[in-house]
């Protein structure tokens, strides 16, 4: 859990310093603490490795038991 939850805090401050300070004036680098180098930005990537857009991506209701009937349904499965 602690795993995903990192990238979760990293993804938001990467959005966070682009937003509000603007590339290039971030008050935190992340690095990689074995090279010292930045690390690169957090992407969300297809299955081919290429980055994907938001609007590149679809939601639909997963197999879970809690998948509601409305939810089913608001989504157009059955």
């Amino acid at each position: 859990m602690g795993t995903d939850l990192a990238m979760v805090v990293t993804a938001l401050r990467e959005w966070g310093d682009r937003s509000v300070y603007g590339e290039g004036r971030e008050p935190l680098l992340a690095l990689d603490r074995r090279s010292g180098h930045r690390i690169p930005r957090l992407r969300i990537l297809d299955s081919n490795g290429s980055p994907l857009a938001g609007c590149d991506i679809a939601l639909a209701p997963g197999p879970g038991p809690r998948a509601s009937k409305r939810t089913r349904a608001r989504f157009g499965a059955t």
